[in-house]
């Protein structure tokens, strides 16, 4: 089975073959992407996950809207909603939140960069296979644009009641969505393997 790549949509197996950079390979039975060619593909996606690892923390930790109400401000951060909801008695909600905009976009950071990071040093980190497939299922549950459609529609329904300003949490965030989108774009399965067995080999 080696040199062979199967086709994720219809399990079709293909013959695995150089191709140029910034191209694709395409399944031949029905289109599907079986590969990316893209130079240093580990080397963008680990600036990017640094990146997003950064921005993550600037979205937790600076205020994300304020609220200015009657010459009254206040400031709210993401996790603010959760403690809201938390004790409004709304626990499955806002745990869902607390997991979907904090838990789950960090767990993909952090095993992105646990596997990225030791393979461009040539060394083959412990657990990568399962870091790997951790990865990937975390994708869909750092669900970052849905919980910002949700502030979005929220906003709407608040700007005729108080003044309403962005901070520096909710600038950082719309940039975790750009650069995170960038990194789960640039991981490349293949690539991960192809370094693994390097590392492997080289050890």
């Amino acid at each position: 089975m080696e040199g062979l790549v199967a086709c994720e949509s219809c399990d079709l197996l293909h013959q695995e073959q150089s191709i140029e950079d910034r191209h694709n390979a395409h399944c031949t039975r029905c289109g599907g992407l079986l590969f990316r060619g893209r130079p240093q593909t580990l080397e963008h996606t680990l600036a990017l996950t640094i990146a997003a690892l950064a921005l993550l923390i600037v979205a937790n930790v600076y205020p994300f809207l304020s609220f200015s109400l009657e010459g009254q401000t206040q400031e709210n951060r993401i996790i603010s909603g959760v403690i809201l909801l938390w004790k409004a008695d709304y626990q499955p909600l806002a745990l869902l939140i607390l997991w979907a905009s904090i838990l789950a976009p960090l767990g993909k950071i952090l095993a992105t960069f646990y596997v990225t990071a030791p393979l461009l040093a040539g060394y083959a980190p412990p657990g990568i296979a399962w870091l790997t497939r951790l990865q990937k299922t975390l994708g869909p549950w750092a669900m970052l644009d849905v919980y910002m459609l949700a502030v979005l529609a929220t906003l709407a329904k608040l700007a005729s009641m108080a003044s309403i300003t962005p901070g520096p949490g909710a600038f950082a965030f719309v940039a975790l969505m750009l650069v995170s989108a960038g990194a789960t774009a640039a991981f490349d399965d293949r690539v991960v393997w192809e370094r693994l067995d390097e590392a492997r080999v080289a050890a």
